[in-house]
């Protein structure tokens, strides 16, 4: 009697949110998303899912039940300061309100189930602001000790991040620092209940978190590992997230 192959193991689904750009002069709306973004997280032995916001209640309910995990994205615009409650800022360019409203949908989700989650740049703030934290709306102007963290020039800005000793982010780099790409002027003000700092810079403003729970892997960093700036050991983040959600699909294969 023939005996049929093994079934390969097959990739944990990753979800990764997108940008929206409304029509403007020059063009109709579109969506878009850093192809960084996939290719690391194929590379990293996961599958890409690329989730449109245009996707409501139950049928994003019903999506994110199917994902192992999620991968937050950034983007080129911030977030929006009056639903913040704060005043605006002539240097912060809010994001389209499809976006933002679509992301904080996704935060709330993924913080109720616990999904393992990579949050980067403005994904991290994001879901350190649903969650229950605040943000610098703007650096230096909000923290004048600090030193600017990104290239006003549109250049790429480096500078190193001091791992906190103990936390999953240490592991993963094997390293006390780590110089990382920079191109944010929003940033972590009050982590929210639940966070821990995994990295600051050595002006103090805070890099990266993750959770205080060991067994949800939970990170954001505020640097961009997808980036063709990215170094060489950013691709371990990814193989880190990508192993996280793949224990999350076997748990789920074995719960059935």
């Amino acid at each position: 009697m023939a005996k049929h192959p093994a079934s390969k193991p097959t990739r944990p689904m990753i979800g990764l949110n997108m940008d929206y750009l409304p029509a403007g002069k020059n063009g109709s709306a579109q969506l878009r998303v850093h192809a960084g973004y996939a290719d690391a997280i194929y590379q990293a032995g996961g599958m890409p899912i690329i989730i449109s916001p245009a996707l409501k209640d139950r049928d994003l309910e019903d999506i994110m039940s199917r994902l192992d995990g999620f991968l937050l994205t950034s983007g080129p615009l911030d977030m929006d300061p009056r639903r913040l409650g704060m005043n605006p800022h002539p240097a912060v360019q809010p994001m389209p309100a499809r976006r933002e409203e679509f992301d904080r949908a996704l935060c709330k989700i993924i913080l109720d189930r616990q999904m393992p989650v990579l949050a980067v740049s403005l994904g991290m703030l994001e879901l350190n602001v649903v969650a229950g934290g605040s943000i610098f709306l703007h650096l230096p102007s909000d923290s004048p000790k600090t030193f600017p963290h990104k290239d006003l020039t549109g250049g790429v800005h480096r500078h190193l991040v001091l791992l906190e000793p103990g936390t999953r982010l240490d592991a993963i780099y094997g390293g006390t620092e780590v110089r990382v790409n920079s191109y944010h002027q929003q940033a972590v003000n009050q982590l929210a209940p639940g966070f821990k700092i995994a990295a600051k810079a050595s002006d103090g403003v805070i890099e990266a978190f993750e959770s205080v729970e060991r067994d949800w892997y939970c990170i954001g960093v505020q640097w961009h590992p997808h980036s063709e700036t990215a170094s060489a050991l950013d691709m371990q983040l990814f193989e880190s997230f990508v192993q996280a959600c793949t224990r999350k699909e076997m748990a789920l294969q074995l719960a059935a």
